[in-house]
């Protein structure tokens, strides 16, 4: 088909597809609830900030509060469910909770210290969608001191749900929906995928779309406008950059390329679906952009406690990579975790051409965009909005990449400096990275120099040199400028080795304590685990981070790896980022035996993992497609691998929406 017809079938079916599983979902899981871990979202009104007390948490209702679902379905009865207390001193008077429904009072009921159940029924109406609910708190109090809040009843729990039947969502979401895949289905189309092709993926985007847009009641709010306006930015970028590479190459490109991107593409739209979500948890992603808002005003050094209290600068190079960006929006929470998702997406893209230059396996090539978009550890540190690490994570991967694309052309200026300009970049985005990018270049180097045929060994001294130059920049532009942190760690080390010194060794016997009858003290920190637990904590967390398929399917790379042999340039990259990780696990797993900080140890694990997975991911793609080829029971067999792997992202991307 000529593309027009293909992108004008594949949105009218990708449209219906958003419409339908919209629809589908919706009626599924209906149901309406809000457990007050999270602040509610702007539909409901006159409520406060969530707060919690021990494990509870809940939200205080002023004087009145509204919820205003627009456009709910009203063709059958609803029932709603308040949990609420008074929560009052005893010199207080209890409220009374009075709920009214779209303006009508429906009841009024007293309440106690003590949290209680109120259900309320919304009859049907089927000539007026939407339901107001409204609380109504007969007496309020001021806590006093800077809090001036004028407080009613405390809400645990909030829900809504129809009774047994069919309900739709609102017209205005499934519009939405709808629009949205329309959009996609053209934009895949456009890209070059066939029609069946562009339709499926549409499709595929209109389940993720539909969960996301049903969760937490977001179907009711100004969320799926949002979702229309990613949906469009990402059809334009995924036509714009096909077009781009095809003006640079003066040719098509192959459809494993087109594929590679479409992936990309998608992959990024469902993640900034789930992270731009009304439900997703702040978390750090608040401190990032109070330190986002210090560099915008000229502040750029700042220093951070580790888990062991320790002291260290806390890197900026996110922070510059996204001011160009901060005209475009005032919510620079949203700004950042754009940038860093789309950073990352990048990082994994980038797979493609790294394999199609050294092994000139396209199919590799797409398996491994597609494998690095499931990949557990990258949902986990950017769902807990560890967004600088992130982005230190992309960053490095993309010097990676671009110094085993150029390895041979280093020894030019524009080049040296385009990876030199990547590696300070990834130097500056996290303490962290400054120990692995650097590890993982001096080790690929080495590789070359060692293992490499010309012009590869050539390259490693033209590795190093970019490594020096970029790690000199980064000192003087940020890491030299805190003598003073650097300075008192160092006493602080003398001073504890001085104190160890002076201590004696315990005397054998029962100690002064027991003797005198006195009880001994509680040891301080954390308690030592023995070497094997430790290695079972590791398997534990490395088979986490990447997941069992991914590790499967890898050896199966790097049997295959071994037996073409690894002399190209990417497979000793791969052994680079091989070397880099089993160094550091094994020296992390293996040293805090007498350490009292071992949670500092399997958190720099995690790290490790995460910064070299690109090798994990690259050996997968090979092992998966060398079994696809292989015959009927293996493709089988990597085929069900495969399907694990998206079984086990999806989770992890679900989890942004919990």
């Amino acid at each position: 088909m000529s593309p027009i017809p293909r992108a004008t079938s594949a949105a009218f079916l990708g449209g219906l597809a958003g419409a339908a599983c919209l629809v589908a979902v919706f009626a599924w899981n209906p149901a309406i609830t809000f457990e007050m871990d999270r602040d509610l979202p702007r539909f409901a009104t006159g409520f406060y900030p969530v707060e919690r007390d021990g494990r509870e948490t809940f939200v205080w209702a002023g004087g009145r509060a509204d919820v205003a679902l627009a456009g709910l379905d009203r063709r059958l009865p609803w029932t709603c469910s308040i949990r609420y207390r008074g929560a009052r001193a005893p010199n207080f008077a209890q409220p009374d909770l009075v709920v009214a429904i779209d303006g009508a009072r429906v009841g009024s009921w007293p309440a106690t210290n003590d949290f209680q159940d109120v259900q309320v029924t919304a009859p049907a109406n089927p000539a007026e969608p939407g339901l107001t609910l409204t609380l109504i708190s007969t007496a309020t109090f001021v806590p006093g001191g800077a809090d001036d809040r004028q407080l009613g009843v405390q809400v645990r729990r909030l829900s809504c749900r129809p009774s047994a039947g069919l309900v739709l969502p609102p017209r205005r979401a499934t519009g939405s929906a709808a629009l949205a895949t329309v959009l996609l289905g053209a934009g895949f189309a456009l890209a070059g995928l066939t029609a069946a092709g562009a339709t499926a993926a549409a499709a595929l985007m209109a389940v993720g779309q539909a969960w996301a847009v049903v969760r937490w009641g977001a179907s009711f709010g100004s969320y799926p406008g949002s979702v229309v306006y990613l949906a469009f930015w990402m059809a334009c970028a995924m036509v714009g950059l096909v077009r781009f590479f095809e003006f640079l190459r003066k040719e098509p490109l192959q459809n494993t390329a087109r594929w590679a991107i479409t992936l990309s593409a998608g992959a990024l739209y469902l993640q900034l679906v789930a992270l731009l979500h009304p439900s997703k948890a702040i978390v750090d992603a608040l401190f990032h952009a109070h330190r986002f808002d210090d560099v915008l005003a000229g502040h750029f050094y700042f220093t951070q406690l580790s888990t062991s209290a320790t002291p260290f600068p806390y890197a900026i190079g996110l922070y510059l990579f996204a001011a160009p960006w901060a005209f475009l929006t005032n919510n620079h929470v949203a700004l950042l975790r754009v940038v860093v998702s789309a950073s990352e997406i990048v990082a994994g893209a980038l797979m493609y051409p790294m394999v199609v230059k050294a092994w000139g396996d396209r199919l590799t090539g797409v398996v491994a965009v597609g494998l690095f978009s499931l990949v557990p550890a990258s949902y986990g540190i950017i769902g807990n909005a560890n967004l600088t690490n992130a982005f230190g994570q992309a960053a490095s991967v993309v010097a990676v990449a671009a110094v085993v694309l150029s390895a041979e052309r280093l020894r030019s200026a524009g080049p040296f400096l385009g990876v030199g300009l990547l590696v300070t970049l990834g130097l500056m985005c996290h303490v962290s990275t400054v120990v692995l990018l650097t590890s993982t270049l001096t080790s690929i180097a080495a590789l070359f120099f060692w293992f490499g045929t010309e012009p590869l060994r050539g390259s490693a001294r033209s590795i190093l040199l970019v490594t020096s130059v970029a790690l000199l920049a980064s000192t003087v532009l940020y890491w030299g400028h805190f003598g003073a942190v650097y300075a008192a760690q160092f006493e602080r080390m003398c001073a504890s080795v001085g104190a160890s010194q002076k201590v004696g060794a315990p005397a054998s016997g029962p100690s002064r304590a027991a003797a005198s009858g006195e009880s001994a003290a509680p040891a301080l920190g954390r308690a030592t685990l023995p070497l094997s637990a430790r290695l079972k904590q590791t398997v534990s967390q490395t088979a986490s981070s990447l997941g069992w398929p991914i590790l499967l399917l890898a050896v199966v790379g790097a049997w295959q790896l071994t037996l073409m042999g690894a002399r190209d340039r990417l497979g000793l990259a791969i052994g680079g980022w091989g070397v880099v990780c089993l160094a550091f696990v094994a020296f992390s797993t293996i040293s805090p035996g007498s350490r009292t900080y071992q949670q500092d140890a399997f958190e720099f694990i995690s790290r490790v993992e995460h910064a070299t997975m690109p090798a994990a991911v690259l050996l997968a793609a090979r092992g998966a497609a060398w079994a696809w080829r292989a015959g009927r029971a293996l493709r089988l067999a990597s085929g069900a691998l495969l399907l694990w792997v998206a079984v086990i992202g999806v989770q992890a991307w679900a989890l942004w929406l919990r």
